[in-house]
């Protein structure tokens, strides 16, 4: 992976095409993939999917993952609501990231809730998966990580890395919302925190990116692996002078805090036609047997489904 970084020339990303597309009635979209190794090519997946109402919950399935393919296996299975009435995640459940630690594995999801005007608030709890039963249960029915003095706004922690004891998260904050002609527009950035437990965090100040430029305002879901020595980044990221939707941008950074932008070198646009040719966002990238995956979304914020792309590691 470094040598791609050495030649400055964009990753070769090679797009597979949908892997989930939304079907039937009930429930819309299919956003926010994320996955997490079981055992030999055994995955387990978890996206996000909208009732009548846009209310999100998650949704679990296996995949076989090989040789730069990925099948789901079986039907999805709904594992997560939103939550009671009043708490966080009262309007909605969106997965961000499965992670592994010692005998465990978790879920970190955003929960949402809806305020007067079309504004919201989001922030991040915690549930524990059940590979067996394929089954999410909440660990608190409050948030692992949300708004306090640091991030008074929300606090939606969507990437995460952990060696020993040392837990590393990067997370959307919010930095302020502008009222438009258009109506109420929300500005926020990826952020760093620390914690030992997965559970309390430290939270570090200021934006790890900042905005390209005065158009830009927004970073959609961010996904960090580190390979020997380096962090590797993708994430969404909006606006340009004139385009709205996402893209796919990348950075990399040596000790997880202070990176190196450079969204030329992503390896991942919009296609010409099809599900994918209007927007890209919510990467997550893995490897596995000296390939790299990434699940993406397409068009509408996951209205299509999400789909697949492939990479060979160069050491």
């Amino acid at each position: 992976m470094k040598r791609y970084l050495t030649r400055h020339k964009p990753f070769p990303w090679q797009k597979k095409g949908l892997l989930f597309e939304p079907v039937g009635n009930e429930y819309s979209h299919g956003s926010h993939p994320c996955a997490v190794h079981l055992k030999d090519d055994l995955y387990v997946i978890a996206f996000t999917r909208r009732d009548a109402r846009q209310r999100s919950h998650i949704f679990l399935t296996y995949a076989t993952v090989s040789n730069g393919q990925v099948v789901l296996e079986g039907s999805p299975k709904l594992a997560l609501l939103p939550g009671e009435p009043c708490c966080f995640d009262c309007d909605g459940v969106i997965s961000v990231c499965l992670v592994k630690h010692k005998e465990s594995i978790y879920l970190y999801y955003v929960g949402w809730q809806n305020l007067p005007e079309s504004l919201w608030i989001c922030d991040t709890g915690r549930a524990v998966l059940d590979p067996d039963q394929l089954t999410l249960t909440r660990e608190y029915q409050g948030p692992v990580l949300g708004r306090d003095k640091t991030n008074p706004l929300f606090a939606a922690a969507t990437a995460f890395h952990v060696s020993d004891d040392l837990w590393q998260t990067w997370y959307n904050s919010g930095i302020r919302w502008e009222k438009t002609p258009q109506g109420w527009k929300h500005f926020y950035g990826i952020h760093y925190a620390e914690s030992t437990n997965g559970v309390d965090w430290t939270c570090h100040p200021g934006m790890c990116l900042p905005f390209a430029d005065e158009y830009e305002y927004a970073f959609g879901r961010p996904s960090v692996i580190k390979i020997e020595d380096i962090y590797f980044m993708w994430y969404a990221h909006r606006a340009t002078r004139f385009i709205d939707t996402y893209r796919i941008g990348f950075a990399s950074s040596t000790d997880g805090r202070h990176w190196d932008r450079n969204d030329g070198l992503s390896g991942i646009d919009v296609a010409a036609t099809g599900w994918d040719s209007e927007m890209i966002c919510y990467p997550c990238v893995f490897e596995h047997q000296g390939l790299m995956y990434m699940l993406y979304n397409g068009n509408d914020y996951g209205k299509t489904g999400f789909g697949l792309a492939v990479m060979e590691m160069l050491e």
